[in-house]
């Protein structure tokens, strides 16, 4: 291994173990359009806070993936060999694996029909906040976010 490479590598796992220190955990590939979307702006956030340059991001979000997650990215690599992967197409290549268009058209449907019902107030927020995600043209603006979770409430 040449001094670069080493450097390299000792950058990756450095960069990583904080990732992981600000609370990013491994991804298994679970097919649950919540736990991927959540997993994917963990990663994200925390690689901006930690100033992560651009092209270190899919090595280091790359390092978190395990089981079947890691199954899909040496299916990803092989498919696209020939090209140098973006964090942008990564996030897309995990959007289309993770949570489809059907995943996410049904969160927007749940997110359309919640509603408080015997959930607490702590809990009913939460699930909207989650399921809004799935949903940014509903609420494009503060106001119509507090409207949205108002109208829900009992």
């Amino acid at each position: 291994m040449t001094g670069t490479t080493m450097n390299n590598v000792v950058l990756l796992v450095q960069l990583v173990k904080s990732m992981r220190e600000m609370g990013c955990e491994p991804y298994m590939g679970e097919q649950d359009a919540e736990m991927a979307k959540r997993w994917i702006r963990k990663v994200e956030k925390t690689m901006i806070q930690i100033s992560i340059p651009e092209d270190l991001r899919v090595n280091c979000a790359t390092q978190l993936l395990s089981d079947k997650a890691m199954t899909w990215w040496e299916i990803v690599q092989l498919r696209r060999a020939t090209e140098t992967l973006t964090w942008s197409d990564f996030k897309i290549e995990f959007e289309n694996q993770f949570y489809s268009r059907y995943h996410r058209k049904v969160k927007e449907q749940e997110f359309l029909a919640l509603r408080q019902g015997d959930m607490s107030v702590l809990e009913y927020e939460r699930r909207f906040h989650d399921l809004s995600l799935f949903a940014p043209h509903y609420v494009p603006t503060e106001e119509h976010m507090i409207e949205k979770l108002r109208d829900g409430l009992r």
